[in-house]
Order: structure tokens, then sequence, then C-alpha cells
């Protein structure tokens, strides 16, 4: 594109002389990759996309503890699409309600489904009265798999609700949601990494949200609350 752009470097990693190998190995089945993209060591490093779904939902229970997302109707998947997250849930224990305006988990997935969309900060499902407005009220916790259009209303419920939230962004979709712009600069949100930052910025004053890697290829970048 035309003109300068300003950049900011938030932290070196490494500094390559002239005749160093690779820093980073180019395969991303390589345990190496995975240690320096997580921080840490795997028996199998890399999975394959089609085991995120369990990978999350075992990153939830082990960072937040059963106890926590049992409280009230429990879980709330949001964008959740074919339920596979909720499934490893339930078959933990744990109460899951999917939030879907298109779900694609069969007709006896096993937990509940909320046929409707998130919007906003959620404030048309939690005015209801009835049992999708106690549901989404009384959550313990959201989540989302790459939920595209949800991402930002998750934080924003989460936060209305004051409950813990995790979320994997993916599709950033700058011309859906113009109003984004990055809080230093005012440079609109156009990049994956601007708006991962845009959401660790939806953070109320004195608290920070955290960052996490989980062990599979893809946007694997976690984005979530601290649990206490």
């Amino acid at each position: 594109r035309k003109g300068d752009r300003l950049i900011e470097c938030i932290d070196v990693l490494c500094v390559q002389e002239d005749g160093d190998a690779t820093y980073l190995p180019v395969d991303n089945d390589d345990e190496e990759y995975c240690e320096y993209i997580t921080g840490k060591t795997y028996e199998n490093p890399i999975s394959l996309k089609v085991e995120r779904s369990k990978i999350f939902a075992e990153w939830i229970i082990d960072t937040y503890g059963k106890e926590l997302l049992c409280r009230g109707t429990g879980v709330l998947d949001v964008a959740g699409g074919n339920g596979e997250t909720c499934r490893h849930l339930v078959a933990k224990g744990i109460p899951v309600t999917l939030l879907d305006p298109n779900p694609r988990c069969g007709s006896n997935p096993g937990f509940t489904i909320i046929p409707h969309p998130l919007n906003c900060d959620g404030s048309d499902l939690t005015s209801r009265n009835d049992n999708i407005g106690n549901i989404v009220r009384n959550c313990s916790f959201i989540c989302g798999l790459h939920p595209d259009q949800a991402t930002e209303p998750i934080v924003s419920l989460a936060e209305r609700l004051n409950v813990k939230f995790a979320i994997l962004p993916c599709c950033v979709m700058p011309s859906l949601f113009p109003h984004r712009v990055q809080r230093k600069h005012g440079d609109p949100v156009r990049s994956y990494s601007a708006f991962c930052q845009y959401l660790l910025d939806m953070a109320p004053e004195k608290e920070e949200f955290l960052v996490d890697h989980l062990p599979f290829v893809g946007r694997n970048k976690v984005i979530y609350r601290a649990p206490s």
C-alpha cells in the first residue's frame, strides 16, 4: 500500500547472526516450532485441526476447573457450530449450552441448543423472560473457538455478566466492523494481530486479559480472563 505505516515492536525474541540456521522451523509438525509458539513442551506437539475442539475443552477444564464451570447454568459455547467443544465438555460432566444461529450437531446432541446469534453485548438475550434468558444470564463461563462475528460480543457479554471467558480469535472481518480502531494509534483494525490487541484492550480498568497458545495447527491464540 502507498504511504508509511508505524509498526511497534513489542519484544525482541532473538538476534540472528550471519550464518545462523533459521531459528523458526519451517515444518509446523516440528516439536521445536510448538515449543517456540506455546512456550511449552508436549508429547505430541502439533495436533491436526480436527482435534482442536478437544484440546480447547481440555484447556478450559485445566485452566478454570470443574467447580467454576458447573456453576449456574454452566458453560455457554458461542458459535460452536458442530458442537464438538460442547461434546468434550459434556463428556467430563460439565453442563453446556450451544448458542449458534445455525447449529450443525443433530437433533439429540446431549446438550442444550439456543439457535440464536450473539450480538453486541447479548442484551437481547439476557432481557428475555424465558428459559433462554435464564440460561444466558446465569452461565458461569463463555467460550468461543473461532467464533467470527461473535468474538467481540463474547467479551462484551462476559464483562457485563462478570463471568470468565476464553476465545480463539480467527476472522477479522474489517468491512463488517469499521468502528474498530486500535487504542494506541487509532488505525483501523484490519489484521489478525491488531484484532487480538483490540480484544486485549477491551479489559476493564485495573484488569488485564491473558494470552495462551494451544498446540494445534492454525490460529491457536487464546485470549482469556484470569481464573481468579
